[in-house]
């Protein structure tokens, strides 16, 4: 009975890529579920949080170095200046790293001075001190599990906090991505049978999945890959949950700049996106490349109901 279950919720989310591309080819406008006053007022409240500050949480791909272009030249140009310090942080691949990895060169390439932070091995002084001295951080995907709890250990999520109150970009992938919201959907617990993106009628044996407490500078559960099978089941989550969504597919990027929202696509796979996700309010699939305005308002509102208690 189980097997026929997933199956036919395989099924569904396979429909639900159909349906999210030709649903998403109309952008929805604020004013479909805020009044005049709440874009208003929600809006500047997400301006208002920080208002120097830039993240781009990458879902995937942007992984040669012209499509990775883009997200160099905007993180660049939001911090303006000459020899921008870059910080590279792989604690999500358990601190395993090239010094000849492709993003470090990219942006040493690019004017950069570069500097490597292995939060498992350092104190969380410097781990402090070496995200005061960075214009730019760069998370790397891999385990949210092993992030959480050496960030949280190492006190990274409060000099992450203040890294981006004082203008820093920070930015990353899979997990280098949801490590800067309030929290992150990832495949880390034992393997269980549930929805795959490969084997007979898209069931069988996979790690399980399990929500992760993150730095909380965005006010979203954060979903990278969201083009793939396995990962687009948390469209059952979404629709379930009282908090909002962000599911990005490969080839996407959130962008959050000064309370701002956009969407940047890979050049290979321009078509790709974002959708957001918010139960409360009706918002279902809806797609941020066409227009990332209501990601303000929804960030806003979060924000004033935690600030109202």
């Amino acid at each position: 009975m189980k097997k026929i279950q997933l199956f036919i919720k395989a099924v569904a989310l396979l429909l639900s890529i159909v349906t999210g591309f030709f649903g998403g080819l109309l952008p929805h406008k604020a004013e479909r579920f805020y009044t005049k006053d709440e874009i208003t007022a929600y809006t500047a409240a997400s301006e208002a949080a920080y208002p120097e500050g830039m993240i781009i949480a990458i879902g995937g791909k942007f992984d040669t170095d012209d499509t990775f272009r883009p997200i160099l030249e905007r993180s660049m140009a939001h911090v303006n200046k000459a020899h921008p310090h870059m910080l590279f942080v792989p604690t999500a691949s358990y601190d395993k790293y090239a010094e000849n990895d492709a993003i470090i060169t990219r942006f040493a390439l690019a004017g950069c001075e570069t500097d490597v932070l292995l939060v498992s091995k350092e104190t969380a002084e410097a781990a402090a001190e070496k995200f005061a001295w960075a214009d730019i951080v760069y998370a790397t995907g891999g385990s949210l599990k092993f992030l959480t709890e050496n960030w949280a250990e190492k006190g990274v999520f409060k000099a992450a906090d203040a890294a981006l109150k004082r203008g820093a970009v920070l930015m990353g992938f899979s997990s280098g991505a949801m490590c800067w919201a309030d929290k992150g959907w990832d495949d880390t617990e034992p393997e269980t049978f549930r929805i795959i993106h490969h084997g007979p009628f898209f069931v069988g044996v996979g790690r399980g999945f399990a929500y992760y407490d993150c730095a909380g500078l965005l006010p979203f559960c954060l979903v990278p890959h969201y083009d793939s099978i396995d990962w687009r089941a948390y469209t059952y989550e979404a629709a379930k949950a009282d908090y909002p969504s962000v599911c990005i597919e490969n080839g996407a990027a959130l962008v959050y700049e000064g309370g701002r929202y956009s969407v940047l696509s890979d050049a290979t796979t321009p078509t790709r996106s974002v959708f957001l996700f918010y139960s409360a309010r009706g918002i279902r699939f809806v797609n941020l490349r066409l227009d990332a305005t209501l990601a303000a308002v929804v960030d806003g509102e979060i924000r004033t109901r935690r600030a109202d208690g």
